[in-house]
C-alpha cells in the first residue's frame, strides 16, 4: 500500500512538474473580470451595526482562507474571491459564531447580510446549509452566469463554450451559413466584443469576429474542459472593463484542488448519424458523408495539501464534412463541350478541420495573503476547406490558426484591501495557403470555378500585458463605499502577408462571349508585407457606493488610448500626396450622384468630408493618438424592504476602436498592386485597366507586365483624425424571485457611432490621376438598437431535481451606414455616409426565444435540451432593377421568410431543438462512468440560408430563384459519447 501511495504521488509531483515547466514565461490579469466578491452587513441584537467582527471565507477545495473585519456600520467587504463553494465565518466575542454556505459565480458580488445575538457563556455555531445563502439581485449590471453544470451538462455541438452565450437575451443567433463563431450583441457588429479568459483578453485587434482565431474559422478558441464558468455582460458593465462596445464575456478555468480529479471523454458521429439537410435532399444527394470524433481528458489535484495545486486538460477535434460541388444555373445553356468538361469537377469531397486545444495551470496558496497562478492555453488548427457550390476541389486552401497564451497573476490581500497584480502574453496567427497556389483560376460565371486559390495570407499578432488594480474598501462617507482603480499597458506587434489575387483569376461569362474567352482578369503584384507595432494603456477607477442596506451606486471613470490604432506613423508618399493636392484644387476629385428626376450631379465627397489635408499624413505630427477617450459609466440598483425585488438601471460610454485590417489598405496599396483588367477589343487607345484579349495573358508573368503597363492602383486614404467607435448604453429594469425563480425584465438601449465606411471619393482617372478608383474614410457610421428583454432563471443545485432558463428577445437594429461591412456596394444615390437614412441593419431579429433545461431523472439519468428560435437575420442584397452599372446598382436589406412553429404562425425563421440523455454509472470506488446519447435538431428542421436577394434588371427576365435558399443547415444528427470519471481524496 505504502509503495501504490508513493508511486501515485510521484505521478502527480511528475505531471504538475510539466504542466509547470510549460507555465514558465507566461504572463494575464487577475480583477474582478475572474473573480467575485461578497459584501454586507453584521448586525447584533434588535439590529444594531456590529464593529470589527471577523469575516473569514474558506474555499473548501484548497481551504484558502480569506479575512476582514466589519466597520463601524457593521459592513464588510471580500473581493476577489476565486470562484467556488465557500464557507463564511463570521465571529466577534460576546456574539454566537455564525456560519454560512455560499457559492461564488464569477463576476459576481454576492450580499450576503448576517445577524447575531448575544451568548453569556460558550460560543456556539450556527449554521445554515444552502447552495447559495447570498444574492446577486442588487446590482445595476446586465449580465448572465453560464455554470459549470450547464457547460457540462447541455448538448453544446461544437463543445464551443461560446455557443452557449446564446442561452442570454439580447445575443445574436449565427447565421445557418456561417462557418465563423462569431459573437453580437446589441446591434453592433461582432468586433465590438472583448473575451477575458482568467482576465488575459482575447481581442482580435488585427482581423473581423472580435475575438482571436474566430474569422473564418470553424474552431475554439479554448477547450470546453478547462472552462470552470463564464459570465456574460451586455449592457452597464463597470469601469474595469475595456476595449467593447457591446457585449463582454468573461470566464475562469478549472484550478487544482485537494482531490485528485480526472476525467476522459469521447464523442463520435458517423455518416450513417446524419440525416440530409432539405437542399440536399431537393437535389438529390446522396446521405452527407460526415464523420467527426471529439476526445481529451483532464487531470487535476494537489502537490502540496492547501498549497499547491496543478490541471491540466487537453482536447482534440477532428471532423470531415462534405462540400457539394454542384454546376450553376448555366448549365443548360453553356457550350456542351464546357459543360462536360467542368462536370468532372463536380461531386461530394470532405472537408477536413483537425483541431487540438490545452490547458496547464498551477495555483500557489503562499500564504492567507498571497496567491500566484500561472497557466498556458493553446489551439492549433488546421482547416482544409474553400470549395463547394460552384467552387471546385482545386481551390482549396489549409487554414491554420494556432494561439498561445500565457497568464501569470498575483494576489496580496489585506484586512480591508486588495492589490491584484496581472501579466499575460499571447501570440496569434491566421494564416490560410492554396492547396493548389500557382494553378490559375478560371472563373466560369453561374457554372463552376476552376483551378487554384487565388490569395494567401498570414496574420500574426502578439500582445503582452502588465497592470495592477487595487480594492479598497470599508471607507465611509454617506454610507459604504469600496474603491476600485488599475492601470494597464499592452505591449502588441502585428505582421500582415496578404497575396492577394498573387494567383490570377480569369473570369468568362455566357453574354457575349458564349465563355470562349475572358471579359476581365484580376491579379496582384508587388511587396504584400507589413508590419507595424501599438502600444495600448489605460486605466479606471470605481466606486460602489452602499447607502444603507437597500440602495447600492456604482460610480465609475475609464480613459483608453494607443499609439497607432489609425496607422498613426504612416507617412504618405509626396507624389501621392502632391497629385491628389492638385486635383483637389482643381475640383476633379468627385463623384456623380444620380438625380431623382433623371441625370446626376458632381459631388466633392472629399471637399465635404473636411477637405484632402485630413487624409493626407506626415506621420504623428499630423496624425495623433486619440487621447479624450474618457467613459463614464453609473449604474444603481435599489432593493425593497421584502428582499424579493430589485429596480436597476445605469447608463455610460463604452468606446471599442477599429481592427488593423481596416487600415491596411492606406500603406498596403502603395507596395501592392490589385488590377482588374477588362478585355474588350473597343477599349480606346490609352484606356487604363481595359486591352484587347489575347491568349498569352494566361500566362501570369505576361499579365502581371500587362499590369504595370495598362493598370492603375487604387488608392485608400484614411482620415487623420478618426474617433474610434463608441457605444453609449442605456438599462433600467426589474428583478423579481418567485420562490426559487428569478425574473428579469428591462429595457436595453444603445447607440453606436463612428464606425467607419469607406466612401468613393472620385473614381478612376479623375483629373488625369494615374489611380483608379479613391476610397476615403467616413467615420460617421451610426447605429440604434433598442430592446426588451425577459429572462428567467432557475439555478440547478445539488439539491435541486431541474434547473434552466428562458430568455426572450424583442428587438430592433438600425443603422446610418454599414456597422458591419467597410463599403455599402455600387448605391451612388449616397455618397457618403451622411446621405443614407436611417435604415433596418443587416443583422436584425426582431423575436428571439431560447430555453434551456438539465433535469435529473430516477436511476441516474439525467435529460437537457436547448430550444432556440428566431424570427430570421436580415442581409444585405442587390437590386439592380435599373441595371448593374455604376449608379444603377442599390443595396437593400432582405429579410428571410417565416414559417409556422408548433401551430404558432409565421413568426420563427429559424428553428432548432437539441437534447440530451445521459445514464450515470457510478462505482464504489468514487469512479464513475456516462453514457451520452446527444440528437441535434431533433424535429430536423429546414434552417435555410443563403438567399438570393438579387432582384434582376426591369428590362430583362425576373430573377427566377428570387427568395429561394441555396444552402441549409445540418439536418438531424445522433452523437454517442462516453465519459469517465475519477475523484481520490488526499
Amino acid at each position: 500500500m505504502f509503495k501504490s501511495m508513493f508511486t501515485l504521488q510521484r505521478f502527480h509531483r511528475t505531471l504538475a512538474l510539466a504542466i509547470g515547466f510549460c507555465c514558465v514565461g507566461s504572463g494575464g490579469a487577475f480583477a474582478q473580470t475572474s473573480t467575485g466578491n461578497i459584501r454586507g452587513h453584521v448586525t447584533g441584537p434588535g439590529g444594531a451595526p456590529v464593529s470589527d467582527a471577523q469575516v473569514v471565507a474558506t474555499l473548501r477545495s484548497t481551504n484558502a482562507t480569506r479575512g476582514t473585519t466589519t466597520n463601524a456600520s457593521g459592513f464588510y467587504y471580500l473581493a476577489g474571491l476565486t470562484p467556488g463553494a465557500y464557507t463564511i465565518v463570521v465571529r466577534r466575542i460576546g456574539l454566537e459564531l455564525q456560519t454560512r454556505s455560499v457559492q461564488m459565480r464569477i463576476g459576481e458580488t454576492l450580499d450576503l447580510d448576517v445577524s447575531t445575538a448575544q451568548v453569556a457563556t460558550q460560543l456556539t455555531t450556527v449554521e445554515v446549509s444552502a447552495a447559495r445563502s447570498g444574492t446577486t439581485k442588487r446590482t445595476s449590471e446586465v449580465a448572465t452566469n453560464i455554470s459549470r453544470e450547464q457547460i457540462s451538462n447541455l448538448p453544446n455541438f461544437e463543445r464551443n463554450v461560446l455557443d452557449l452565450a446564446k442561452l442570454v437575451p439580447g445575443i445574436s443567433a449565427q447565421a445557418v451559413n456561417n462557418s465563423d463563431k462569431f459573437i453580437a450583441a446589441g446591434g453592433q457588429p461582432p468586433e465590438a466584443v472583448n473575451i477575458f479568459v482568467d482576465g488575459a483578453t482575447y481581442k482580435n485587434d488585427v482581423l473581423r469576429g472580435g475575438v482571436v482565431g474566430q474569422d473564418a474559422s470553424k474552431g475554439n478558441p479554448f477547450p470546453q474542459g478547462a472552462i470552470d464558468e463564464f459570465r456574460v455582460l451586455t449592457q452597464n458593465y463597470k469601469a474595469e472593463y475595456q476595449k467593447a462596445a457591446s457585449v463582454i464575456i468573461v470566464a475562469t478555468t478549472k484550478s487544482g484542488s485537494n482531490q485528485t480529479e480526472a476525467d476522459l471523454f469521447a464523442y463520435g458521429v458517423g455518416k450513417s448519424y446524419v440525416a440530409k439537410d432539405e437542399i440536399a435532399v431537393r437535389k438529390g444527394s446522396a446521405r452527407p458523408d460526415y464523420k467527426r470524433l471529439q476526445a481529451g481528458g483532464s487531470v487535476g489535484g494537489p502537490i502540496i495539501k492547501d498549497k499547491l495545486f496543478y490541471f491540466g486538460t487537453y482536447e482534440l477535434n477532428f471532423r470531415d464534412e462534405p462540400a457539394y460541388i454542384r454546376l450553376g444555373n448555366n448549365a443548360a445553356t453553356a457550350p456542351p463541350a464546357l459543360v462536360t468538361q467542368l462536370s468532372a469537377f463536380t461531386g461530394q469531397q470532405a472537408q477536413q478541420f483537425r483541431e487540438h486545444l490545452g490547458l496547464g495551470k498551477l495555483t500557489w496558496n503562499a500564504s492567507e495573503r498571497n496567491t500566484v497562478e500561472g497557466s498556458f492555453n493553446l489551439r492549433k488548427d488546421d482547416d482544409f476547406r474553400g470549395f463547394g457550390g460552384q467552387t471546385s476541389f482545386e481551390a482549396a486552401e489549409n487554414l491554420r490558426v494556432n494561439t498561445y497564451t500565457g497568464v501569470l497573476n498575483f494576489k496580496h490581500a489585506g484586512i480591508d484591501w486588495l492589490n491584484e497584480a496581472h501579466a499575460n502574453w499571447q501570440s496569434f496567427t491566421w494564416n490560410p495557403t492554396g492547396r493548389n497556389f500557382g494553378l490559375i483560376g478560371k472563373n466560369y460565371i453561374d457554372l463552376l470555378r476552376i483551378g487554384g486559390k487565388d490569395t494567401e495570407q498570414n496574420f500574426l499578432q502578439r500582445r503582452l500585458s502588465i497592470g495592477d488594480d487595487i480594492t479598497r474598501s470599508g471607507i465611509q462617507l454617506a454610507g459604504d463605499h469600496v474603491f476600485k482603480g488599475g492601470v494597464g499597458v499592452d505591449f502588441l506587434s502585428y505582421n500582415g502577408t496578404k497575396y492577394q489575387l498573387g494567383n490570377p483569376v480569369y473570369n468568362f461569362r455566357l453574354v457575349p462571349e458564349n465563355y470562349a474567352n475572358p471579359f476581365e482578369a484580376q491579379i496582384g503584384f508587388g511587396n504584400p508585407t507589413i508590419t507595424n507595432k501599438n502600444t495600448q494603456f489605460g486605466g479606471f477607477i470605481q466606486d460602489d457606493w452602499s447607502i444603507g442596506k437597500q440602495l447600492v451606486l456604482n460610480l465609475g471613470l475609464r480613459w483608453d488610448a494607443e499609439t497607432n490604432m489609425i496607422n498613426n506613423s504612416y507617412v504618405t508618399p509626396v507624389p501621392l500626396a502632391d497629385s491628389l493636392r492638385a486635383a483637389y484644387a482643381a475640383g476633379a476629385l468627385v463623384v456623380p450622384q444620380p438625380l431623382p428626376g433623371g441625370g446626376s450631379r458632381n459631388v466633392p465627397v472629399i471637399q465635404e468630408l473636411g477637405g484632402i489635408e485630413r487624409y493626407l499624413t506626415t506621420g504623428k505630427g499630423t496624425r495623433p493618438m486619440y487621447k479624450k477617450a474618457f467613459q463614464p459609466r453609473l449604474g444603481a440598483s435599489y432593493a425593497f424592504p421584502d428582499g424579493n425585488t430589485v429596480l436597476f438601471g445605469g447608463g455610460g460610454l463604452y468606446f471599442d476602436r477599429n481592427y488593423w485590417n481596416t487600415m491596411f489598405d492606406e500603406q498596403y496599396r502603395r507596395q501592392f498592386q490589385v488590377i482588374t483588367i477588362s478585355f474588350n477589343p473597343a477599349c480606346a487607345p490609352g484606356a487604363v485597366n481595359c486591352t484587347t484579349w489575347d491568349p498569352k495573358y494566361f500566362d501570369p508573368a505576361q499579365l502581371r507586365a500587362l499590369g504595370t503597363a495598362i493598370g492603375r492602383p487604387e488608392v485608400f486614404l484614411v482620415a487623420n483624425d478618426m474617433v474610434p467607435p463608441r457605444t453609449l448604453q442605456m438599462s433600467g429594469g426589474v428583478r423579481h424571485n418567485f420562490g426559487a425563480n428569478l425574473v428579469t425584465l428591462s429595457y436595453n438601449g444603445l447607440r453606436g457611432s463612428n464606425y467607419m465606411n469607406f466612401a468613393k471619393g472620385a473614381n478612376g482617372g479623375a483629373g488625369g490621376l494615374p489611380y483608379n478608383s479613391i476610397f476615403v474614410a467616413d467615420d460617421r457610421v451610426k447605429t440604434w438598437f433598442n430592446a426588451v428583454e425577459l429572462q428567467i432563471q432557475r439555478p440547478i443545485t445539488a439539491d435541486t431535481r431541474w434547473g434552466g432558463s428562458l430568455a426572450y428577445t424583442l428587438a430592433k437594429s438600425e443603422e446610418q451606414g454599414k456597422s458591419q461591412e467597410l463599403f455599402w456596394g455600387f448605391d451612388d444615390r449616397y455618397p457618403t455616409v451622411g446621405d443614407r437614412p436611417r435604415l433596418i441593419a443587416p443583422g436584425d431579429q426582431r423575436h428571439a426565444i431560447v430555453a434551456n433545461g438539465i433535469f435529473k431523472l430516477p436511476a441516474d439519468f439525467m435529460f437537457s435540451s436547448i430550444v432556440n428560435l428566431g424570427s430570421g437575420i436580415a442581409f444585405s442584397a442587390t437590386d439592380a432593377s435599373r441595371g448593374f452599372g455604376a449608379g444603377l446598382q442599390r443595396t437593400y436589406v432582405y429579410q428571410p421568410p417565416t414559417r409556422a412553429f408548433l401551430g404558432i404562425g409565421h413568426v420563427f425563421g429559424y428553428q432548432n431543438m437539441d437534447v440530451r440523455l445521459q445514464k450515470d454509472i457510478r462505482f464504489r470506488s468514487r469512479q464513475t462512468a456516462a453514457v451520452l446519447v446527444d440528437v441535434f435538431n431533433v424535429f430536423n428542421s429546414d434552417n435555410f440560408g443563403c438567399y438570393d436577394g438579387q432582384i434582376n434588371p426591369t428590362t430583362g427576365p425576373p430573377n427566377a430563384n428570387y427568395g429561394k435558399p441555396t444552402c441549409a443547415a445540418l439536418g438531424r444528427r445522433l452523437q454517442v459519447g462516453l465519459r469517465y470519471g475519477l475523484v481520490r481524496s488526499q
